[in-house]
């Protein structure tokens, strides 16, 4: 495409369709992006010393550069857990309650794997962690002992103030 000036894949994709139906040249797209496509051309003269130019790719070649397709997944990083087995692995790894992991699974599952906000998750290990962290915070504020009587002054403001001394 560039020795050819072309800017676009689209002007390239056309110009290979006219001269394919003009028939000088009969075109093989290949729909995978790692594979070329195949192009089969008459050859018009013989000569015992043609050489072939650099820049033609060799047979098996790949022909669309690699940074363009990167499919390597960072398996230590993924959005979504693969299934609940993974995710109850990953709760007895750090010893949580498989319960929690269960709950954990459902929840984010229902949620379509988004945050409260909407926004996707994008490390579900780390919302993990936060889920049970949460889960341990709820836990230990609903266990505090609670004597039925609640001091409505002392509630806002954890200072020992002696109300009982006049100003």
């Amino acid at each position: 495409m560039e020795k050819a000036k072309f800017k676009s894949k689209t002007t390239y994709h056309n110009y290979i369709k006219d001269l394919n139906d003009w028939g000088y040249f009969r075109y093989y797209p290949s729909y995978h992006p790692a594979r070329g496509s195949k192009v089969q051309m008459t050859i018009f003269f013989i000569s015992d010393g043609q050489k072939l130019a650099n820049c033609v790719p060799e047979p098996g070649q790949n022909l669309v550069p690699s940074y363009k397709h990167k499919t390597i997944e960072n398996l230590n990083k993924l959005a979504r857990p693969n299934n609940e087995l993974v995710v109850l692995n990953f709760f007895k790894e750090n010893n949580w309650p498989v319960v929690e992991g269960k709950k954990f699974y459902a929840y984010y599952k229902a949620r379509d794997w988004e945050l409260s906000r909407g926004l996707k998750i994008k490390n579900w290990k780390t919302a993990a962690s936060n889920f049970v962290e949460k889960g341990i915070k709820i836990k230990e504020e609903s266990t505090r002992p609670n004597s039925g009587q609640q001091d409505n002054l002392r509630k806002c403001d954890n200072r020992n103030k002696d109300y009982g001394m006049p100003l």
